[in-house]
């Protein structure tokens, strides 16, 4: 990974972030990507949601600049076996969610934003995917 990529994901995601219509929009592909995804989110304050998606993306863009595993520990509990329980494989549709959700919103959006975003938010997913059979640090 290069410091360009995330300093491109960083920029586009700057311009998408103060935007309540691209975590909406995010959702809307989220819950509609996967049969499993919509009972996940069953009893979900989504206004509360989005401000915590709002903060675990800049924690992923942080990770990516310095990947230090305390950074995303809680993130990583958070979505593990014992917690909300994320299957490792869903992690490819928050990708395809976000890139649909930045390809909306996002006026700089183009093939090579979307690569950058996949480059940068590796390390993180990475990292959480490996935390969650038993969520522990």
């Amino acid at each position: 990974m290069t410091s360009a990529d995330v300093q491109i994901a960083d920029a586009s995601y700057r311009r998408c972030a103060e935007n309540p219509a691209f975590y909406r929009t995010f959702y809307e592909h989220l819950l509609a990507s996967d049969p499993r995804i919509p009972g996940m989110f069953a009893h979900t304050d989504f206004e509360r949601q989005e401000r915590l998606l709002k903060h675990g993306l800049g924690l992923l863009i942080i990770y990516a600049k310095r990947p230090n595993p305390a950074l995303i520990d809680r993130l990583a509990l958070r979505h593990s076996r014992a917690d909300a329980n994320v299957p490792p494989e869903l992690y490819d549709c928050f990708a395809a969610a976000l890139e649909q959700a930045l390809a909306a919103h996002d006026p700089e959006f183009s093939p090579a934003v979307a690569a950058a975003w996949r480059t940068a938010l590796t390390p993180g997913m990475s990292y959480m995917q490996s935390r969650y059979e038993d969520g522990a640090a």
